[in-house]
């Protein structure tokens, strides 16, 4: 029973230390798709929200609007005239294995029968991956981006769909730093130390 009672305090010690992160995402619709888009018809019974079904547990802080890092990337979108920001949102979680990790959830209804849904999961095993499994259901069709990649945290990264994508960028939380200003979003922060340093391809985000 001893043991036992230790082992469960040692579960919740690592737990516990388990690192933090700061996780801001871009969800935006090209407003000029390609025609060779996964895509199904919306009857047809697909998935429309990946881990919808999950249920948000605790560990996930959203941050407020004052902190966004990427306001002048989400901006540039806006004023492109191609893109249509959908979400733009910032949280922090402590990053765990891929069985453990906590799903972020999104289901955004983007009026009429245009609905954005779906989940982003942090995981951090030997390296960071974010796994994004998202739908986009707009006029009948549903549009779907799934896929985890490896990731090196203060970056910028682009994950593509030839009708909506997303642009994330995953920051270490330290609590002895002051909160992030919303600044240019290119900057960089000091990688956890299981990241590998390797070149990422940049988001096509026009210029400003």
């Amino acid at each position: 029973m001893y043991a036992l009672a230790a082992l469960c305090g040692l579960g919740a010690t690592v737990a516990a230390a388990a690192d933090q992160y700061d996780v801001e995402v871009i969800v935006f619709r090209n407003l000029a798709p390609r025609d060779d888009g996964e895509q199904w018809p919306a009857d047809t019974g697909g998935n429309a929200g990946g881990f919808a079904s999950v249920p948000l547990r605790q560990g996930v802080e959203e941050l407020p609007q004052s902190q966004f890092a990427l306001n002048n990337v989400a901006g540039a979108l806006r004023r492109s005239g191609a893109y249509q920001v959908l979400v733009h949102r910032l949280w922090r979680e402590a990053a765990y294995d891929s069985k453990s990790a906590v799903p972020y959830e999104l289901d955004v209804p983007e009026g009429g029968s245009d609905t954005l849904a779906g989940s982003i999961r942090l995981i951090r095993e030997r390296y960071l991956h974010l796994d994004i499994d998202l739908t986009l259901s707009s006029s009948g069709s549903l549009y779907r981006l799934d896929e985890m990649r490896r990731i090196r945290s203060g970056e910028l990264h682009y994950f593509d769909n030839p009708h909506f994508g997303v642009i994330a960028k995953v920051t270490p939380y330290d609590p002895g730093e002051s909160p992030p200003q919303a600044a240019t979003g290119a900057g960089t922060a000091t990688p956890a130390p299981d990241e590998e340093s390797r070149p990422e391809a940049q988001p096509p985000v026009p210029a400003p």
